[in-house]
């Protein structure tokens, strides 16, 4: 706070032999007591060696510094409260500074024209704020300044010299503003109490001493050196107040009711002081030298008051004798208000010659500051020892003024005529437990320890005295915090007996509780112990509980034995982890306690060995209780079998709850539900069908076992089964039970009704039970009518009728036959197989005429039916029959079919106008023209088009024909290469057969047909391109080299080409397609049938020709190649194989 002002003097000497020094004595003929010997060198180990004892290098509790700050003049009193530090100068000049900001000095002068000579300050006085400020004077002159007022005002009605004031440290009731002091108690110098309000705001009409009253003058009319004043309520009603008032030699004491009869202040006191204007009131005397004496008081913290409801101060009365001290305990007590109140004589000098008597006094919490001329000392207000003292460190003519505290925030400050010191309280109760342990006053002791040496120390002394005095229990619980010896306390309980082991109990669990959990061998050590405790003593209770029967103890040793057993069951719950399973399992059996037994094995989550011993009971619903509150599933597998044959309801209800379980480990304990004995009922619910039912239907499983072995249940099972899916399902249509039927019977409806709702696999579309397993196990049981139902299942559709029909249940057959119209499949895709539904509705209609004999239900189905027609029928009518029954329909089918004549014919002569109109259209398009500009150029050579033979596309598109081909093989498919090479070889052939040669031209042609080839002026001449290697270059017998286009032919030939050469050319189908030499035989061929070329044939070869050319336009002109060839070329690289991109080069 100050730090900055203020400088730590140096260590003071020495001070050797406090108190009186005594001699040494020799002993003579008296021997030292032992036990007092024993009890200082404990005392000297406690304090020297003891954890809990301030470190030898801890700082000092008291230090004293002097301020670096220089006053302007002598400094004659001050005072300081709430941070607010406020100096009297002797010239009569105050100077008020904020502790928080020490750089900002206030000068606070007064208003009087006098020199410091004819106007001595005395004191000043600053409220618990340290904002109301009263400033008195040796000559009887007081003044008065407030919170940031840099010139004080005189009080004109305060004409006395003040030596106390006691500051309202609360409101009571009272409307005053916040500037006001409220009501306030002054001590004068002529022995008179005053009452006083004074207030800081200006007001015309009045000055800032509102108000002065006398309202009690002391008997001794002696200087009131201090007074304080403190209000209590008594019974929450009525409103006190207490004061004490001192003189040098006397102090008094007053108490009354607080009563307010002016709302603008004052007169509060008059009641609490009218009872003793005529009686005298309580004091103490105490005669000394001192003419001046000094009243100070400190109020402890809240949280160390003993009660919510009352107020305590510390008083202490500075005498010439000694301090007086005590505590002011609001409401009292007794008849007086200061109790436990002593006289502390003052510490004697440092080397012995005389005591002198003290200037000034401060009272701390636990301390009393005591101010000589030369030295200063600190005294424990707890047991009267001098704890510190300390040469003053003065200036030459440098005088000690007093000592002055701030309550407010506990700092304590000592003046002198020319300088200031601070003094500093460092950890000021480090050894108040220590004073309190010596007092035995264990619980103020352990208030105030710190750490936990301290603490385990004073619960050693505590629990020790505890111990002594009997109260075992309150022992056990204190030794368990305290630093003895664990062995040391458990013989000491164990030295007591039967009395003792309570206490012992209770010694372990505080143990236990206190120990860490790293300490595990520890931990279970004294659990293991705590648990034979508590058995024993249960068993104990037992005993005595059979022995005294009729006593009326009895109810007493139950109740506790009950609550015994609660005790060890949270026992077991909370320390579990510390507790060894087979230890406490063999401690429990061994004092036979099956319940306990039970109870840890449920804490401990070992259900396997509840579940053994309920069921080596025969406690099958206990058994089921406890697989309901465990979650292994393992458990449920091992004991359901037992649990299915003793408790079948209870276990499938124990299955239901639990979801998680696999119903194919169940499988076992389901078939031990098949086993029952037969004294049981037959009309029993089968639990065993009511769990598969709900596993199937509801937690929709789909292990065909699970199916399959539903299914079995069904078909085995003789019980009625009724369950809500039984009472809400009904048969589907497809299984009408007719009601003369014998085949069907109540026992059937569970077995079909599962058939017919059993869920459906989405992938197969068959039910998850395997249908050759349940139709073997149903035919084995003789269930017909379900035997028909898998039929169906298995698309086995004449089985499923004719078994029905066997049955005798047309309806069925007629149902199942409808089915097979509906479902009927071929490979697994939907299809309507006539033939089948044909030769089903036969056999129906076949049962129906020669088995049941009934022609009009006959007729009937051929209404129903459009498959069946009455001639299909009419076989299985007998030889000699009656028409007169089925008349009718043989006329309305005869018209029938005279009708479907008459459709057909109409449908074939429609058809044969249509081929006239297409031959007709077809024989139009030879005579659509296209006309070519004489500059037209190809499409992809791009030279001019008349030059060669050429094609001419709708979408103005030309090319030449080599141009054409070249450009159309690239994107024909194998099939269609091979087709071109062999007209490619045809039309060679016959062009060489015709005696033309192969790169005859054609005479030229103005026209063109539409996709035909165009015959343009003669083409010159040029060199044909080898196609092959020498594999297509054969001679003829006499060696000479064949005409190449005859060669070529020769080549293409596939009845001259060797098979192997096939094969190579079968790889390379698109270098066999020739462009040019194609394009001469077309020319050659067109030369041809004109009759231009030598050799020209009629008749039948010029229309083989011509069916040649329109297969081979077919083939190259059915559409542009460069329309439809840009999307089969998606495919292709832009950049050929073995080509260079340059177009990209910088």
């Amino acid at each position: 706070m100050f730090d900055d002002y203020v400088e730590h003097a140096a260590d003071p000497p020495p001070i050797t032999n406090i108190g009186n020094a005594i001699p040494n004595i020799e002993y003579e003929g008296f021997e030292p007591d032992q036990y007092a010997e024993e009890e200082q060198r404990l005392d000297r180990l406690g304090q020297a060696f003891y954890p809990g004892a301030p470190p030898p290098d801890s700082p000092p509790m008291f230090e004293l510094g002097r301020v670096q700050y220089t006053l302007p003049a002598a400094l004659s009193c001050m005072s300081v409260s709430s941070d607010i530090l406020t100096m009297a100068l002797k010239t009569n000049t105050l100077l008020q500074l904020n502790l928080k900001k020490p750089d900002a000095i206030i000068t606070i002068a007064l208003p009087t024209k006098k020199t410091p000579a004819e106007l001595i300050l005395s004191r000043v006085f600053l409220d618990p704020t340290g904002k109301h400020l009263v400033i008195t004077t040796e000559q009887g002159d007081n003044f008065y300044s407030y919170d940031g007022w840099t010139k004080a005002r005189q009080l004109s009605k305060f004409r006395m010299p003040i030596e106390s004031i006691a500051w309202n440290p609360f409101s009571i009731g009272s409307t005053l503003p916040k500037t006001s002091t409220r009501e306030i108690l002054l001590g004068g110098r002529n022995g008179t109490i005053y009452e006083a309000v004074l207030d800081a705001q200006d007001d015309l009409f009045k000055s800032q001493d509102r108000y002065l009253q006398p309202v009690f003058t002391l008997p001794e009319k002696q200087p009131i050196t201090g007074i304080t004043f403190e209000g209590f309520s008594q019974d929450n009603r009525t409103r006190r107040g207490a004061v004490i008032v001192t003189t040098a030699t006397r102090i008094y004491q007053f108490s009354g009711p607080l009563e307010r009869k002016n709302e603008d202040g004052g007169r509060l006191f008059e009641s609490l002081f009218e009872p003793y204007r005529t009686s005298a009131p309580k004091f103490v005397e105490i005669p000394g030298p001192l003419q001046y004496s000094e009243l100070h008081s400190f109020t402890p913290p809240p949280s160390l008051t003993s009660s919510s409801t009352s107020t305590s101060q510390q008083l202490a009365w500075l005498t010439g004798s000694g301090i007086y001290h005590g505590m002011l305990t609001l409401p009292p007590s007794s008849d007086t208000l200061i109790d436990s109140a002593s006289l502390l004589p003052y510490p004697l000098p440092p080397h012995g010659s005389g005591s002198e008597p003290p200037i000034s006094i401060c009272l701390t919490e636990f301390h009393f500051v005591i101010l000589y001329r030369d030295r200063i000392c600190a005294v424990s207000s707890l047991d009267e020892t001098l704890v510190w003292e300390e040469a003053l460190p003065l200036k030459p003519n440098e005088k000690p003024v007093a000592l002055t505290a701030d309550k407010a925030r506990k700092t304590y400050w000592l003046y002198t005529d020319s300088s200031l010191f601070e003094l500093v309280i460092k950890d000021e109760d480090r050894d108040v437990w220590n004073i309190y342990l010596r007092k035995e006053s264990y619980d103020l002791a352990l208030r105030y320890t710190k750490t936990p040496p301290q603490r385990a120390m004073v619960n050693s002394a505590l629990a020790e005295h505890q111990f002594n005095q009997g109260n075992y229990l309150t022992a056990a619980q204190n030794y368990a915090q305290s630093a003895t010896p664990f062995e040391e306390v458990a013989l000491s309980f164990s030295d007591l007996g039967e009395k003792g082991r309570d206490g012992m109990r209770l010694f372990l669990i505080a143990r236990l509780e206190r120990c860490a959990k790293t300490d595990l061998t520890q931990r279970m050590l004294l659990a293991t112990w705590l648990v034979e405790f508590y058995l024993s003593k249960i068993n104990q209770l037992d005993d005595l509980i059979a022995s005294e029967s009729a006593s009326s103890d009895v109810e007493n040793m139950k109740v506790e034995q009950a609550i015994l057993e609660d005790d060890l069951r949270g026992f077991f719950e909370t320390y579990k982890p510390n507790l060894d399973r087979k230890t406490t399992y063999g401690l429990i059996l061994s004092h036979g306690r099956n319940d306990m037994y039970l109870h840890y094995a449920g804490v401990m989550g070992d259900f396997d060995k509840v579940l053994e011993y309920h069921v080596m009971e025969e406690e099958w619903i206990k058994a089921v209780d406890v697989l309901n509150r465990q979650t292994d599933l393992e458990l449920y597998y091992r004991f359901s079998p037992t649990l299915m044959r003793n408790a079948p309801k209870e276990t499938v209800d124990a299955w239901l709850r639990q979801s998680l379980l696999d119903p194919r480990r169940l499988i076992p304990a389901i078939l031990q539900h098949q086993h029952r004995s037969p004294a049981q009922s037959p009309l029993a619910i089968n639990h065993a069908i009511r769990y598969l039912q709900h596993v199937v239907f509801k937690a929709q499983s789909t292990s065909p076992t699970i199916h399959n072995l539903l299914l079995t249940l069904y078909l085995t099972s003789s019980t009625t089964i009724s369950s809500p899916l039984s009472a809400t399902k009904e048969i589907p249509p497809t299984i009408p039970p007719p009601p003369t039927t014998s085949h069907l019977s109540p026992e059937d409806l569970p077995l079909l009704r599962f058939l017919s709702t059993a869920p459906v696999n989405p992938l197969t579309s068959k039910p998850y039970y395997d249908l050759d397993y349940a139709l073997r196990l149903c035919k084995q049981n003789n269930k017909l009518q379900a035997c028909v139902h898998i039929y169906a299942q298995m698309a086995m559709w004449e089985e499923c009728v004719e078994l029905a029909l066997e049955m005798g249940e047309l309806e069925l057959a007629k149902i199942n036959c409808e089915r097979a119209m509906e479902t009927s499949t071929i490979d697994g895709a939907p299809a309507v197989d006539e033939s089948l539904r044909k030769r089903l509705w036969l056999k129906v209609a076949k049962f129906v005429v020669q088995d049941k004999k009934d022609i009009k239900t006959a007729m009937q189905l051929l209404d129903n039916t459009p498959v069946l027609k009455i001639e299909d029928i009419l076989p299985f009518f007998p030889d000699f029959v009656v028409i007169d029954d089925f008349k009718d329909e043989i006329c309305t089918a005869l018209e029938q079919y005279s009708a479907h004549i008459e459709t057909l014919k109409a449908e074939m002569d429609e058809a044969t106008r249509s081929a006239e109109s297409i031959k007709k259209d077809i024989k139009e398009l030879k005579n659509r023209f296209v006309t070519v500009e004489q500059s037209e150029k190809c499409s992809i050579c791009s030279l001019p088009l008349l030059t060669r033979h050429f094609y001419v596309f709708p979408c103005q598109h030309t090319f030449h024909a080599d141009c054409l081909i070249g450009q159309v093989k690239e994107y024909l498919t194998s099939t269609s290469l091979r087709k071109l090479i062999t007209l490619q070889n045809e039309l060679v052939r016959r062009q060489i057969a015709n005696g033309a040669p192969p790169n005859a031209a054609a005479p030229p042609s103005a026209s063109a047909t539409p996709d035909r080839v165009g015959s343009p002026a003669p083409r010159q001449p040029t060199k044909q391109r080898t196609l092959l290697s020498a594999t297509f270059n054969p001679l003829d017998p006499a060696g000479i080299i064949i005409n190449p286009a005859v060669r070529l032919a020769t080549s293409l030939n596939p009845i001259t080409m060797p098979r192997n050469v096939l094969a190579l050319a079968g790889d390379r189908l698109r270098d066999l397609v020739v462009p040019d030499a194609l394009a001469n035989a077309i020319g050659g061929m067109g030369a041809a049938l004109w009759g231009s070329g030598p050799g020209a044939t009629k008749g039948d070869e010029a229309e083989k020709l011509e069916k040649l050319r329109e297969e081979l336009d077919d083939l190259l002109a059915a559409s542009c190649p460069l329309c439809e060839g840009v999307v089969a070329g998606l495919d292709k690289p832009f950049i050929g194989a073995g080509e260079v991109d340059r177009s990209w080069d910088l």
